[in-house]
């Protein structure tokens, strides 16, 4: 460890100067700033702020990035996600800390003020899947931007900057490729989860738009995850006999499905065809490939990370903005044409 003094020596300047650089203080060159703060972060300067002592580190750009502390197998499409937005924020010249804090978890709060006393953290990206007032009046009363990304429901709070898919819309066009492709026996397999309440609200208008009328019993529900949608299909697999088409929730939960319904013999697209949503690479490694509703993650990760920065760099609060992009079909032939057979 090296004292002000001994860095005062290093540097050939005063004492003053050092406390001057290190604390960025405008009447300090910038040459002479950027030398002081390259010899003390070289040297290991450790600086006493407040009571408590860090290792000197200059400016930090950093972006913490909450999530939910779930199997890293049962997330892949927010570890997917994650990594997008780490890509975007290295662009703009920012580190990420990915923090597994959850508003359900118990001593959640605790565990973010202890973090935010290290003073690390520039700004917020939130993927909670449940909004915690809690939480969003604390970060908000510090001053601390955030942002939050995906899990968002249609009638979200216009008080937050919010980005995310218009999942209501996911719903509804994954319902829809199945429709025109003549399906009417249509399963949902879905998730009590705000964004998988919207998505089911847009399977539901998609087949009272076509004039079918929804079977409540082809509205299952699981957990999101490989092994509950395996069980799910397992135990109702009389109700995939007698339909012809399943739109499945989440990607992870469709290789479930195809697995089950695989292991009883039923073929896809032959039998019955499959549609999912998400839209990352899981669907292009399956066997077989699957349809799905994909989320434009890139332009996602790339909104929320300079919506933030641009929030970290004003001084003055700004109107929180609501962003929903629209999904999109991607084919990988998992739906059958039954038109071709009429």
């Amino acid at each position: 460890m090296i004292s002000t003094n001994e860095l005062a020596k290093l540097a050939g300047v005063s004492q003053s100067t050092i406390s001057r650089c290190l604390n960025d203080h405008p009447s300090i060159s910038f040459e002479t700033k950027e030398r002081v703060q390259k010899l003390a972060l070289q040297y290991g300067y450790v600086e006493q702020k407040r009571g408590r002592k860090t290792l000197f580190s200059g400016e930090h750009k950093v972006i913490g990035i909450l999530v939910e502390d779930r199997p890293f197998f049962d997330d892949l499409f927010i570890n997917y996600t994650i990594g997008k937005l780490i890509s975007k924020a290295s662009k703009k010249n920012y580190y990420t800390i990915r923090l597994p804090i959850s508003s359900q978890e118990l001593g959640s709060m605790e565990r973010l003020k202890e973090f935010l006393r290290l003073n690390l953290i520039d700004g917020f990206i939130i993927m909670h899947r449940r909004f915690d007032e809690d939480m969003h009046e604390y970060l908000s009363e510090l001053g601390i931007p955030h942002v939050y990304l995906l899990h968002c429901s249609r009638n979200s709070f216009e008080a937050v900057d919010m980005i995310d898919t218009d999942n209501y819309i996911g719903g509804y066009l994954g319902t829809k490729h199945l429709i025109e492709n003549g399906h009417r026996d249509i399963i949902t397999l879905t998730c009590p989860w705000r964004e998988f309440e919207d998505r089911t609200n847009g399977y539901l208008h998609a087949l009272e738009e076509a004039g079918i009328n929804p079977n409540r019993n082809f509205v299952l529900l699981g957990e999101c995850s490989y092994q509950s949608a395996y069980d799910v299909t397992c135990k109702h697999l009389n109700l995939f006999k007698n339909a012809t088409a399943v739109y499945i929730q989440s990607d992870i939960m469709a290789t479930g499905v195809i697995n089950a319904l695989r292991a009883n013999g039923l073929r896809i697209p032959e039998d019955i065809s499959i549609i999912s949503s998400d839209g990352y690479d899981l669907g292009a490694i399956s066997s077989p490939q699957f349809d799905s509703v994909a989320h434009p993650i890139s332009e996602l990760a790339d909104l929320a990370i300079t919506r933030l920065v641009e929030k970290i760099g004003r001084t003055k609060p700004q109107s929180p903005r609501q962003i929903k992009l629209m999904p999109f079909i991607v084919e990988r032939n998992s739906v059958k044409n039954m038109n071709k057979e009429i």
